[in-house]
């Protein structure tokens, strides 16, 4: 939404201090931005939380809003930022829990945690694969799944083996869209218990 006429009129308005003003922008866009987050977080109380947290980066740079061209554009830049600042935070805080129950856990067997997660990502990533194109969906069950080889899958759908590959590819490219834009968090938390345990720390 390009800032025009009143829009331009109301973030001048803003840049001068007018509460009036903030409150217009408010409301105009706070249930959008407040749906976007409850999408990412799954929580209400957190997408509250994030949403408040934007308007009161607004009014604390209000100065700055005068120079704004797209308000729409950058609210939403502000508001993905600090979902995703929440959803680092969580899965450190994820990462904390797990490589204590690690430390204390005999012979490194699983953790319940670890086993609720994984069992979490093979129901998304099976999902995922659901909205696959039909190509890629056969042969990632074949190679993945059934545990078929390349040839093998080649030979069966009488395709090159080079051509099994790409499928492959575009698959995993797939899936991980997927993931990250339906399930970010459980996607971030997965990546960072993988760097854990290859014992990389940050």
């Amino acid at each position: 939404m390009q800032i025009k006429g009143q829009e331009a009129e109301l973030l001048s308005r803003l840049q001068k201090g007018d509460e009036k003003a903030f409150t217009e922008l408010f409301y105009a866009f706070y249930d959008k931005l407040f749906g976007y987050v409850l999408g990412i977080t799954h929580s209400k109380l957190t997408a509250e939380d994030i949403t408040q947290e934007v308007f009161l980066k607004v009014w604390q740079n209000k100065a700055e809003m005068v120079d704004v061209e797209n308000i729409n554009a950058l609210l939403f830049r502000i508001t993905q930022n600090r979902a995703i600042d929440y959803l680092r935070k969580s899965a450190r805080e994820v990462l904390a829990v797990t490589a204590h129950l690690e430390l204390e856990s005999p012979n490194n067997v699983p953790e319940p945690l670890d086993l609720i997660i994984q069992d979490e990502l093979k129901s998304r990533i099976s999902e995922a694969v659901e909205h696959l194109p039909p190509q890629q969906k056969k042969i990632y069950i074949l190679y993945k799944e059934q545990g078929i080889k390349q040839d093998e899958i080649a030979s069966r759908l009488n395709i090159s083996r080079s051509t099994v590959q790409s499928h492959m590819k575009l698959a995993m490219t797939n899936i991980h869209k997927y993931l990250s834009s339906h399930y970010p968090d459980l996607l971030i938390i997965a990546i960072l218990i993988s760097i854990l345990k290859k014992n990389v720390f940050f």
